[in-house]
């Protein structure tokens, strides 16, 4: 039997780390209006950007007159600068980017007057950012099956990788799972091929693989999935980990304690019969860690700092591998408290009930 694990420093800590080669594409919003001119702006397309953008456009200029197909528009995609500037209206569409288009329809009197403002967005319910919300009824779901479906992830900087998750996943058991890493962007700097190449072995639900490559500090990282014979016909992945671990110098007690709850609502009847709608389940997990020194204290000291969000108000969940030698026995879990006992003579006790995070569907 291995140690336990735990896994809550995610090295991909924005969405814009993330580059998918397939994204099931999204939906445009209806506009909001801010001006006094008459003419409706109408939004369609299907939304194909990677996260989800807040649009604005503005007549610029009625130099040319007031009414649609006259009077001129900027619009910006909330990404800096305006996109585009002078761009005359019109009753046909007319394309922004990532599959987004607009048209107007004319009203009465003026259609237009200068800064007249319409706000709308583009929203992908799958995109990839997705992976790292650390909500479980959240999915990055791709288009299509490629050969392969790829996920690139652009650090911040190298990074030593120790540990890869993908939680929640729909794969299938002939899926092939690799993971590629390397100091260039093309992974290809080993003669032609990239530096790390390990092949991921598939579990059920969610995977964990533990890098076994010598030089794993990589900047540049992908994961490579073939699985064209997936019945779904699309890949999905709840949650994606990649980074390090912690692993304590002494484990948890054999005597655990592990508890199956129930998520469920009850009522009584007045004819004395007891109702009970079940929604799932969820695993609790009490572990007893005894003669722990400092050093292992300070280790969970700053898990427990680093999951502690004062910006959300939340405390974050975390992965929990149970025993490393089994990396399907791994969890997405949640504490409350550390409670840590000071025995003798420079050893502790850390009794921890982890509550797996639970989907509601």
């Amino acid at each position: 039997m291995g140690k336990a694990r735990f896994l809550y420093q995610n090295l991909i800590t924005d969405e814009t780390m993330l580059a998918v080669s397939s994204l099931r594409t999204g939906v445009v919003t209806s506009a909001l209006k801010e001006g006094t001119g008459s003419a409706i702006l109408n939004t369609s397309g299907d939304f194909s950007g990677s996260t989800d953008l807040e649009y604005t456009v503005e007549i610029d200029s009625i130099a040319g007159g007031a009414e649609v197909g006259q009077a001129t528009f900027k619009w910006s995609d909330g990404s800096g600068a305006w996109n585009a500037v002078g761009v005359t209206t019109s009753a046909v569409n007319i394309t922004l980017n990532n599959g987004v288009q607009i048209n107007w329809t004319t009203g009465s009197g003026a259609d237009f007057v200068v800064g007249d403002k319409w706000y709308f967005k583009g929203v992908n319910l799958f995109n990839a950012g997705k992976m790292i919300d650390l909500d479980r009824d959240h999915r990055y779901r791709s288009s299509a099956l490629e050969s392969p479906n790829t996920i690139t992830i652009t650090l911040a900087a190298e990074q030593l990788i120790n540990a890869l998750v993908l939680y929640d996943h729909n794969l299938s058991a002939t899926a092939t799972i690799a993971l590629w890493g390397d100091d260039a962007a093309t992974f290809d700097s080993d003669g032609g091929a990239a530096q790390v190449i390990e092949a991921v072995t598939w579990t059920a639900d969610k995977i964990l693989h533990y890098l076994t490559t010598a030089d794993r500090t990589k900047r540049y990282w992908q994961i490579r999935i073939t699985d064209t014979a997936n019945t779904d016909g699309y890949i999905e992945i709840g949650e994606l980990y990649l980074g390090s671990y912690l692993e304590l110098s002494r484990n948890y007690t054999e005597g655990f304690e592990r508890v199956t709850e129930t998520f469920k609502e009850g009522s009584k009847l007045q004819s004395g019969i007891n109702r009970n709608w079940y929604f799932g389940n969820q695993e609790v997990f009490k572990l007893e860690f005894n003669f722990m020194p400092a050093a292992d204290v300070v280790s969970m000291r700053a898990l427990f700092a680093a999951i502690s969000s004062r910006s959300t108000g939340q405390l974050l969940p975390f992965y929990l591998n149970m025993d490393s030698a089994v990396p399907a026995d791994t969890w997405l879990v949640e504490i409350e408290e550390l409670p840590v006992t000071h025995k003798t003579r420079g050893f502790y006790e850390m009794e921890l009930e982890l509550k797996e995070r639970a989907a509601s569907v």
